[in-house]
């Protein structure tokens, strides 16, 4: 009896080690294969990315490799068969810092980013086999676009993110089929992220700013020159038409006021001779004051003298 337990407890330890060995559990932020005695027998990945791992098994003549969808609990054969695991997140890549020229020959120092992930893991594990060596496979096929892409552009178009990326974008697509068929790799989003100046064109550069800010300076005082000279002219001509103007409208009046006087004292002279008379005597009495005349007695102007002493 304390044999056939003995026996017993030894299955039951057995039997936990071969479900131990044989059960696996894949996370959602991971990818797998499964190897027997180092050959891939199966494969589980993404659920969105079960078209793109179909058509690179097709093309790569994996068809006889299994793919799985479904993430969490799995088995495999004990002993037999063994698990390799990969990231299924975003992963980013960083360039070097290189060198380039623009097209008008100005030269940039560029650093560059990516975004990608991987996609069918069984390229990449013949091909690329880990994160560094994702790595390089971008040195070599992602970072000449963009150098590529930096080349066609001028200084000034260079700096205007939208355009630098709508190069790349361009060329993504094209550059995506390459990554996924022979590397399993399949880039998102790429980008510069730093662009620098070599420090030995600093100076240079600083040099043609400061020509170019002169330039700009010179060209705006003489547009305010020009502007100045327009509107002080502008101003002159407006002050002599205004001026002008002025002293038309007040020689009209004066000679409307003129004529009218003269009428008004013409109207006088016909109503009444006599009071005209009265005002001539009178300004002559003005001035005949404090002197001395000598009169014939038979002058006129004795009779007005005379006639109102």
């Amino acid at each position: 009896m304390k044999k056939k337990s003995i026996i017993i407890l030894a299955l039951v330890f057995l039997g936990l080690i071969l479900i131990s060995s044989s059960a696996y559990i894949i996370r959602e932020d991971e990818i797998a294969l499964v190897k027997q005695f180092g050959k891939i027998k199966r494969v589980i990945i993404n659920t969105q990315d079960y078209d793109k791992v179909k058509n690179n098994f097709e093309v790569n003549g994996n068809t006889n490799v299994k793919i799985k969808r479904e993430k969490g609990l799995h088995f495999k054969a004990p002993f037999f068969e063994t698990i390799e695991r990969y990231d299924s997140k975003y992963l980013t890549y960083t360039s070097r810092t290189e060198k380039t020229n623009t097209k008008d020959g100005r030269s940039i120092d560029i650093q560059m980013y990516a975004q990608y992930r991987i996609v069918d893991p069984v390229k990449f594990n013949e091909a690329v086999i880990s994160e560094h060596g994702a790595n390089s496979v971008m040195d070599k096929n992602l970072y000449p676009v963009v150098i590529q892409s930096a080349n066609t552009l001028i200084f000034d178009e260079f700096f205007q993110s939208q355009i630098l990326e709508s190069h790349i974008t361009e060329k993504l697509d094209e550059l995506n089929k390459k990554l996924l068929v022979e590397f399993g790799i399949f880039v998102t989003d790429v980008g510069v992220n730093r662009k620098t100046f070599p420090a030995e064109n600093v100076a240079s550069i600083e040099g043609k700013m400061s020509k170019q800010i002169e330039k700009e300076s010179e060209k705006l005082i003489a547009e305010g020159d020009s502007a100045y000279q327009k509107a002080k002219a502008t101003t002159d001509r407006q002050r002599k038409e205004l001026i002008a103007s002025a002293i038309e409208k007040a020689a009209i009046t004066k000679a409307e006021a003129d004529a009218e006087a003269i009428k008004i004292y013409q109207q006088s002279l016909n109503k009444d001779l006599e009071f005209y008379k009265f005002i001539q005597r009178m300004n002559i009495y003005k001035n005949l004051k404090d002197t001395t005349i000598f009169l014939d007695k038979n002058n006129d102007l004795l009779e007005y003298i005379n006639g109102y002493k």
